[in-house]
């Protein structure tokens, strides 16, 4: 089994912690022609194996000095905490993405003069930091809901290409939910694995297999792209999100929708107009825009049948005049 790595030991990295082939390679010293916005799915786990953090570290450095933006769930741990690790030491831009919860329930909203004791609280200590001299560059976007669904949409809104370290159900969720979309033409974003010790050659078999067996219509290397390394799979983003745009440009294409003639159900009440972090309202209560909806065809009833009965007495009425 692979060796793990101390949960607190990314607090206090160097270069010297890093791969040296990574730091030194002429592949990080250049920056790319365009900046990409990258979104990086992995671990979240204490215990993550210290080859995979490895290689997030390696990632996290490479995308800053690439010039990319590193977007990921900000945790504290596991592969998630390792890429802001080398992003921060690459000095660069990073956006973390967490559900609220992670933040209220440990107390992040504080008072304008209350510390925040980052070590507490489900982030990375990178998110504290800000440098003056060159603004901003970490970033947290807190998302809000019931369920991870916003903070999903949120990791890959206006990402240029998705890449994916080892992790647990939390990571397949997030990887194979992109690959559906991918597979059904709703989205065109680069998506590549880094198969570090082989740990996603099930998946690559799993979607030849499923393409052999006629259940997926594209071949397996159109939906997911299967990288050895760090740096084959930024290579690999940069060319792909070249060629997407190119092709864009060539033949501009639309998402057509088709309207439906369904009408919405009275037994849903109306989404809640704010942004992130609206909660839903209580299963058990009934909304009042379902009560009046329910009134109004109730009423509605009341009088087509009152109109009903009037037509029907009155021409009983005419038929017994005659």
């Amino acid at each position: 089994m692979p060796s793990t790595t101390n949960e607190d030991e990314h607090y206090n990295l160097t270069l010297e912690d890093m791969d040296p082939a990574v730091v030194q390679s002429d592949f990080c010293r250049v920056q790319a022609p365009k900046s990409l916005r990258i979104t990086c799915y992995g671990s979240s786990s204490n215990r993550t194996p210290a080859s995979y953090i490895q290689e997030a570290r390696s990632l996290g450095y490479t995308l800053a000095k690439r010039g990319h933006v590193c977007i990921n769930g900000a945790g504290p741990h596991g592969c998630m905490a390792a890429m802001n690790d080398g992003a921060v030491l690459g000095n660069g831009h990073i956006v973390g993405i967490i559900h609220e919860m992670f933040l209220v329930d440990s107390g992040y909203f504080l008072g304008p003069n209350e510390k925040l004791n980052f070590d507490d609280i489900g982030t990375h200590k990178a998110f504290q930091s800000k440098n003056k001299e060159t603004g901003l560059i970490r970033e947290i976007v807190v998302a809000g809901g019931d369920d991870l669904q916003e903070r999903k949409k949120l990791l890959v809104e206006d990402a240029d290409a998705l890449v994916v370290l080892p992790g647990g159900p939390g990571t397949w969720d997030e990887l194979w939910e992109m690959a559906c979309s991918r597979h059904l033409g709703l989205v065109d974003l680069p998506i590549v694995c880094i198969n570090v010790d082989n740990y996603y050659e099930p998946f690559q078999k799993m979607l030849d297999r499923a393409h052999k067996d006629a259940l997926i219509k594209l071949p397996p290397a159109q939906i997911v792209h299967f990288a050895s390394n760090v740096k084959e799979a930024v290579e690999w983003c940069e060319a792909e999100v070249a060629k997407n745009k190119a092709k864009a440009a060539e033949n501009p294409r639309k998402l057509a929708r088709r309207s439906s003639d369904w009408k919405r159900s009275s037994f849903y009440s109306s989404p809640p107009s704010g942004g992130g972090g609206a909660r839903r309202r209580n299963k058990g209560a009934i909304g009042m825009d379902f009560m009046m909806t329910m009134t109004m065809e109730t009423g509605l009833l009341v009088l087509s049948g009152m109109a009903l009965g009037i037509g029907i007495g009155m021409s009983l009425a005419n038929n017994k005049g005659r």
